[in-house]
């Protein structure tokens, strides 16, 4: 019985010795605190204990898993211990993040004429050229009518309804892709804003020109449609009383009133 007993200890020491020689974290892509390395370039696992963690793209700084965005969280062992940290793919030369891997380069130039962007940190950075942060909330577009969604990369995307909705207005400070200008400055030189439309200013020459050009225009116009001339109508007054015609009739009107005259005075 003893000799069992002792059997029995040397077994279980022996897997505690065993044990303590196996690590209780591991993970497929060596990757690290801060690292910049092969790492980010490759989707690794992290097992500790019986359950293990993949390295996922995410839809902000302290969003949730996503198949592609900017964001990568990384997995990976720190003294026998898992722990996690987020990385901005584009800030370290990639392109952005896919299925849990920062994916391609970018060149130089192109870093220094992106400025870097802080998408997720909740602050509205129209210099870094986001419209909307964070990702996943509801943002607006040019007016309170144009609404949508906020992206992984900062961008307001429009819903359709929102997009058929709207009716462009000239005046409103907004200028919309049918509108050549809002206000004076939104013109090339020599020209100003009049009805959303670039219209030419004109010099003092130029306006002195056109008068000209309208009264050379005025002038053909009337010599074309002049009227024939009318004689002049004689309307002096004139006594017609002194026509023999009329001077025939007042004296038989006379003869008979004479007449009538003598009639009457017999009857009287």
């Amino acid at each position: 019985m003893r000799g069992l007993i002792i059997v029995a200890m040397v077994l279980v020491l022996a897997v505690v010795v065993s044990a303590s020689n196996v690590s209780l974290c591991t993970d497929t892509d060596g990757g690290g605190a801060k690292s910049k390395d092969a790492a980010l370039k490759t989707k690794g696992e992290v097992k500790y204990g019986l359950t293990s963690m993949v390295d996922t793209c995410l839809t902000s700084q302290e969003g949730v898993s996503t198949n592609q965005s900017k964001w990568l969280k990384e997995y990976f062992c720190d003294l026998d211990t898992r722990k996690s940290e987020v990385y901005d793919c584009i800030r370290y030369g990639f392109s952005g993040c896919e299925n849990g891997e920062c994916k391609g380069t970018s060149t130089a130039q192109t870093q220094q004429s992106q400025p870097e962007s802080a998408c997720g940190n909740k602050i509205l950075e129209k210099e870094k050229g986001e419209e909307c942060d964070p990702p996943n909330k509801i943002c607006f577009g040019k007016t309170s009518d144009q609404y949508g969604l906020c992206d992984a990369t900062c961008k307001c995307r429009i819903s359709g309804a929102a997009q058929a909705a709207h009716q462009p207005a000239c005046g409103d400070d907004v200028r919309e892709d049918t509108e050549e200008c809002e206000k004076d400055d939104d013109c090339p030189p020599n020209f100003v804003c009049s009805s959303c439309k670039c219209v030419k200013t004109l010099t003092q020459e130029e306006i002195e020109a056109m008068k000209g050009e309208k009264k050379d225009v005025s002038k053909e116009i009337d010599e074309k449609y002049a009227l024939p001339e009318v004689e002049e109508t004689n309307i002096t007054a004139k006594d017609f009383t002194q026509e023999p015609g009329m001077k025939a009739t007042s004296g038989i009107a006379n003869f008979f009133k004479g007449i009538f005259s003598w009639i009457a005075a017999l009857f009287s």
